[in-house]
C-alpha cells in the first residue's frame, strides 16, 4: 500500500478543530438565577448524559470526516486489484511446436496459447517492453519491440514443424532480461501446452532468475494417431529393378480387441500423386507394404493415415536411393565371405566379378593403393598378428585415415543399436579376435558404422585421399575371428555393407525441420517442398526449412540427392506434464502457474501500482457527514420539544412565560 501525494496527508492536523470547540463548549458561563428554570433543572439533568453522548459522537464523527477527507487527498492504493502495474521487461515463450496445432473442443491449443499473451499485451503500458521467443522455431532471434508490434507478432504466429525446448528458451529469456531489462521489473511469461518431450530435465535456477507466469491448457490431451517412422527395403538400399518393401511405424492406443474404425489404421504409400499400396493395421503397430520395382535414382514419396486432431503428424515423407546391384570382386579365399556373396548375387543384390568393380573386399589391404575412387574398398585385418606393419602401410599408402593396432586377447561384444534393426541383432554376435582401430590422420567426417559394447569402433567409413569410399573393419570375418560369419546377421550385414554404406553419395536421406546436413559435392540448388529454390553453390552444408517435406539437392538437372524432412517423432507424443511437476523440473525458480483466462490477467505484471482508495474514501466521507447531520437534528428537535415535556411534569402556568435558553450558542449544533 501506498501514497500518491503523501503531502496532503497534513490535511488531517485539521481534525483537531472539532475538538477543540469540544472542549471549548465544556466551558460554562456565569450563572443568572431565574426562578423559571428551577423547574427545568430536573429534566436537564435526566438529559445531560445523553447530551454529553451525542455530544462526543458528534465530535468523533467530525474528526473522522476531516481524516478521512485528508486521506482521500493524499489518493492512497493497494499493491492488488489495480490496473496500474510498474514499468515491466517481459520475454513471451510461446510454444509454437507441432503438438499445440492439436484440436481440442473447436480450438487448436496453440490459438488459446496466442490469446493468453494478446490479453497481457492488451494491458501493456507504454513503458513496458517485450521479447517473443516462438519456442517451435529455436534458431529464430528473439523478437524485441512494443506491445502492438508484439502483438503483431503473436497473432502471425503459426505451428512449426518442429520440437519445443523449453529448458533452453528459460536459458535465452533469462539472459535477455538480465541485459536489456534496464531497472524494469523482469518476467517471463510461458505459454506451453505442458508436453513432456519439451523438457529436456531439470534446470536450475541461476542468480536472480525472474519469475515465471506460466498457463497451460490443464485438459488432458486429445488421443492421437501418427505415422512416426518409414524405411524402405528393411534398412539397406532397394535395388533397381527389385520389387522391395516399405515398413511403415505408426503411433497410437488401442485395445487389442477393438475391431472397430477407432481400432485400426489404414495406411497408404504414395510416389510421385499416385496411391501405389494400403494396408491396415493396428495403431502402435508396423505395417508392412509392397513397393513395386523401381529403376535406379532418387526415390520419394509418402504415407499417410487418416486425419485425427493432430493432423501435422498423418503424414510422414521419405527419401531412399534406388541402386542397380553393385559390382562386387572378393580378392583372396574366404570361404564364408564367397558364400555370402554367392547368396547375395542369386538374389539379385549384387554382381559377382574379378575384375574393375564398383565394391572389393581386400583382407590385408591387398593392393587398396592400385584401386581407384570409383571402386570403395572393404578393407579387413590380416589373420596373422606378423602382417600388421605390412597392412599399415599399405592403409597409408591407399589414403586410409585408419590403422589397426596390435590385437587383443578376450572375447568382445558389439554394443546394442536399438534404432536400427540390423545393429539389433549384432550383440548375440562374438568377436574374439580384435584389431582396435586407431585414426591416422582421419577427418572427423568419418563415421563409426559399429561399435563395441566399451565403445570402442569396430567397423568405421571414411574418405579416401583420392576421393574413393572404404569401410575398415576390425576383426577378419571367420569363424575363429568371430560368431559373425556363422550368424543370421552374416547376410545383411554384407548387404549393407556392399550398399548402402559403400555409396559415394551420403546415406542419409532425413532430417528434422531446422536441422544442418552437409551437402554432396557439387550440389548447386535446392529446391524446397514448395518448388521455391535455395542457391547453394560453394556451400558445403544447408539448414533445412521448418515446412515438412521432399528436399532435393540438384545439379543442374540432375538429382544429387533428396532429404525428407519430418516433425520429431517424438512430437506424436502428447502426454503432458502436470503443473506440481515444475518444482522438480525447474529447482529455484519461482513459477506462478495458472490454467484459467481470470487468473492468468492476475498473474502477469506482478509488481502492480494497485488500486485507489479515494473512492471508497469519499463514500465513507458521505456517510460520516450524512450521520453527523441527523444526529445533530435529532438534538435541535428533542430542545425543541423540552419545554413542553417540562410544563407537564410540574403544570406551569399557561400565561407563564417560557424560560429563556442559558446554554452557549451551538453548544450542540452543527
Amino acid at each position: 500500500m501506498g501514497l500518491l501525494n503523501p503531502l496532503l496527508l497534513l490535511l488531517a492536523g485539521a481534525a483537531a478543530v472539532p475538538l477543540l470547540l469540544h472542549l471549548l463548549q465544556r466551558h460554562q458561563g456565569p450563572r443568572v438565577i431565574f426562578p423559571a428554570l428551577r423547574y427545568l433543572r430536573r429534566a436537564e439533568k435526566e438529559s445531560a448524559r445523553r447530551i454529553r453522548l451525542r455530544q462526543i459522537l458528534l465530535m468523533l464523527l467530525r474528526i473522522a470526516a476531516v481524516l478521512l477527507l485528508a486521506l482521500a487527498a493524499a489518493r492512497p492504493f493497494t499493491g492488488f486489484g489495480g490496473a496500474g502495474h510498474s514499468p515491466t521487461a517481459v520475454v513471451i515463450v510461446l510454444d509454437n511446436s507441432m503438438s499445440t496445432a492439436a484440436v481440442e473442443g473447436e480450438r487448436r491449443v496453440l490459438d488459446e496459447l496466442k490469446a493468453r499473451a494478446l490479453e497481457m499485451l492488451e494491458a501493456a503500458g507504454p513503458d513496458d517492453r517485450f521479447w517473443l521467443l516462438r519456442a517451435g522455431v529455436p534458431d529464430e532471434p528473439a523478437l524485441i519491440g512494443d506491445a502492438a508490434a508484439t502483438a503483431l507478432r503473436v497473432r502471425e504466429t503459426e505451428p512449426s514443424a518442429a520440437a519445443a525446448d523449453v529448458n533452453t528458451a528459460l536459458a535465452r529469456a533469462t539472459a535477455i532480461l538480465a541485459a536489456g531489462a534496464e531497472g524494469r521489473a523482469a518476467e517471463i511469461h510461458l505459454l506451453t501446452d505442458l508436453q513432456e518431450a519439451s523438457f529436456a530435465g531439470p534446470l536450475p535456477a541461476d542468480s536472480g532468475a525472474p519469475p515465471v507466469v506460466l498457463w497451460h491448457p490443464g485438459s488432458a490431451p486429445p488421443t492421437n494417431r501418427a505415422v512416426v517412422a518409414v524405411e524402405v527395403g528393411g534398412g539397406m538400399a532397394p535395388i533397381a529393378g527389385q520389387r522391395t518393401t516399405v515398413a511403415v511405424s505408426t503411433a497410437g492406443e488401442t485395445e487389442d480387441t477393438d475391431t472397430t474404425a477407432a481400432g485400426r489404421a489404414d495406411v497408404r504409400l504414395v510416389i510421385d500423386g499416385r496411391l501405389m499400396a494400403a494396408a491396415t493395421t493396428r495403431p502402435g503397430a508396423v505395417a508392412l507394404l509392397s513397393l513395386p520395382a523401381r529403376p535406379a535414382g532418387v526415390l520419394t514419396g509418402s504415407v499417410d493415415i487418416d486425419a485425427d486432431a493432430l493432423h501435422a503428424d498423418d503424414r510422414r515423407f521419405f527419401a531412399a536411393r534406388v541402386q542397380p546391384p553393385p559390382a562386387v570382386a572378393l580378392s583372396g579365399g574366404e570361404p564364408f565371405i564367397t558364400d555370402a556373396l554367392d547368396v547375395l548375387a542369386e538374389a539379385g543384390r549384387i554382381r559377382r566379378v574379378s575384375g574393375d568393380s564398383d565394391v572389393a573386399f581386400l583382407p590385408g589391404a591387398e593392393g587398396a593403393s592400385a584401386r581407384g575412387a570409383r571402386t570403395a574398398l572393404i578393407i579387413l585385418p590380416p589373420v596373422s598378428p606378423t602382417e600388421l606393419t605390412a597392412v599399415n602401410r599399405r592403409l597409408a599408402d591407399a589414403g586410409v585415415g585408419w590403422r589397426y593396432e596390435a590385437p587383443t586377447a578376450g572375447e568382445a561384444r558389439f554394443a546394442a543399436e536399438q534404432s536400427d534393426p540390423l545393429l539389433r541383432a549384432l550383440p548375440d554376435a562374438r568377436v574374439r579376435q580384435l584389431y582396435p582401430l586407431a585414426r591416422n590422420g582421419g577427418s572427423d567426417a568419418d563415421s563409426v558404422l559399429i561399435r563395441l559394447e566399451d565403445g570402442s569402433p569396430w567397423a568405421v567409413r571414411g574418405t579416401r585421399t583420392n576421393g574413393g569410399t572404404y569401410v575398415l573393419l576390425g576383426s577378419p570375418l571367420t569363424a575363429e575371428a568371430s560368431t559373425l560369419p556363422t550368424s543370421a546377421v552374416m547376410l545383411p550385414l554384407l548387404d549393407r555393407i556392399t550398399g548402402a554404406w559403400t555409396l559415394s553419395e551420403a546415406p542419409r536421406t532425413d532430417a528434422v525441420p531446422g536441422q544442418e546436413i552437409a551437402l554432396a559435392s557439387g550440389s548447386r540448388v535446392v529446391e524446397r517442398p514448395d518448388g521455391t529454390r535455395d542457391d547453394v553453390t560453394g556451400a558445403t552444408s544447408y539448414r533445412f526449412g521448418g515446412e515438412p517435406g521432399v528436399y532435393r539437392v540438384l545439379r543442374g538437372d540432375s538429382t544429387l540427392a533428396a532429404f525428407a524432412v519430418n516433425p520429431p517423432a517424438a512430437e506424436s507424443d502428447l502426454s503432458r506434464l502436470q503443473e506440481s511437476e515444475m518444482e522438480t523440473l525447474l529447482p529455484g525458480w519461482t513459477v506462478h502457474g495458472t490454467t484459467s483466462d481470470g487468473a492468468w490477467r492476475r498473474a502477469v505484471f506482478r509488481e502492480r501500482l494497485g488500486r485507489e482508495l479515494w473512492r471508497p474514501l469519499l463514500i465513507a466521507l458521505l456517510l460520516v457527514l450524512a450521520s453527523e447531520t441527523l444526529l445533530a437534528a435529532s438534538g435541535r428537535v428533542r430542545r425543541a420539544r423540552a419545554p413542553t415535556a417540562g410544563a407537564e411534569g410540574v403544570q406551569a402556568d399557561p400565561g407563564t412565560p417560557a424560560p429563556p435558553d442559558t446554554r452557549p450558542a451551538g453548544a450542540d449544533a452543527g
